[in-house]
């Protein structure tokens, strides 16, 4: 099931004594083993601050001592830098990796993990995992499931992340923000993570009746700017209309027809993102993938991308004159 964004809530614990620290970072880590020992300077203190939406969550840790134990990220994806060195994640493992002050990494998913950290103060985005699943799917035309993240990423592909994390940094920890701009805000800071750490392989799924539902939905991403119905999948995949809703159900995917239609709704986002304002149209666009009705169309899109297509379509006029010629630019 897909998750939904709810209506953001802000968290803020912070105090002078160690063993409510204890249960306050064993509650947000899924822990029975967080450890904290001495105090790095003159008196303990912690703080824990937090914005989200069950979607997309911001949030910064200070703790003024080591702390160490175990964190059984569950069903979330986390992307951290730390302030200082002195913080180390698979403890436990031949290969730990020592986070560097300030360069993202992501944490292990899908596994709790042993760490052990220097006092210094930690940021986050957290996302949940059927959210950055589902996105991670739609963009690369893929089933959704566990994702492979590196934990480490190029320099290049961190400049990016950076400057998309900065930008809308205010509107994340804004809990008052307006939800479509906050879904906006969040769903990019997600793609350029998935840009950045994403080494999920295309193939290699074994659940019973996902490769039959792979062997149909690259037909569908294939074929989707032609008016298809579900027999003309059948007919493709050489599956009865019962046995393909069926491979699809087993394999946790969405319908044949919604995936039809978040393929088209991400090419029309491309083609808006990449269109001139001053000759193209939302009308023109949509109908060229199908969507005949304009009003329902818009409404659909304003849900999957948190902006109606309009806005899409001017953003390129914000970042470039009417009187200057096209260039290529990187969207942060």
């Amino acid at each position: 099931m897909r998750s939904e964004p709810r209506p953001p809530t802000a968290v803020d614990h912070h105090g002078t004594v160690v063993d409510d620290a204890v249960e306050v970072f064993e509650g947000i880590y899924s822990s029975q083993d967080i450890n904290i020992g001495e105090a790095a300077t003159e008196g303990f203190s912690y703080r824990y601050r937090a914005v989200g939406d069950g979607q997309v969550t911001t949030a910064t840790s200070a703790v003024a001592a080591r702390r160490w134990g175990h964190i059984d990220p569950e069903r979330q994806y986390m992307l951290a830098w730390a302030t200082g060195p002195g913080v180390v994640l698979d403890t436990d493992r031949a290969d730990p990796v020592v986070m560097q002050p300030n360069v993202p990494v992501m944490y292990p998913s899908g596994r709790t993990f042993a760490f052990d950290a220097a006092p210094a103060v930690q940021h986050f985005v957290r996302f949940d995992g059927t959210y950055l699943e589902s996105l991670s799917a739609a963009v690369r035309g893929d089933l959704p499931g566990p994702l492979d993240l590196r934990t480490t990423a190029d320099p290049a592909a961190l400049a990016t992340l950076r400057r998309t994390i900065a930008s809308a940094a205010t509107t994340l920890w804004d809990p008052s923000a307006p939800a479509g701009t906050r879904s906006l805000q969040g769903r990019r800071v997600a793609e350029a993570v998935l840009e950045a750490f994403d080494a999920t392989p295309h193939s290699g799924i074994t659940a019973a009746g996902r490769g039959s539902v792979r062997v149909a939905q690259e037909w569908i991403a294939a074929n989707a700017h032609r008016p298809l119905t579900t027999a003309d999948v059948c007919r493709a995949t050489g599956l009865s209309a019962r046995g393909l809703q069926a491979a699809f159900h087993r394999a946790g995917a969405t319908s044949p027809m919604q995936f039809l239609r978040d393929v088209r709704l991400h090419r029309v986002r491309s083609a808006l993102e990449t269109g001139d304002p001053r000759s193209t149209t939302v009308a023109e666009v949509a109908r060229s993938w199908g969507f005949a009705h304009l009003g329902r169309f818009a409404g659909t899109y304003a849900s999957a991308f948190g902006e109606r297509p309009s806005v899409t379509l001017q953003r390129r006029r914000t970042v470039q004159s009417p009187s200057s010629a096209p260039t290529a630019s990187t969207t942060t």
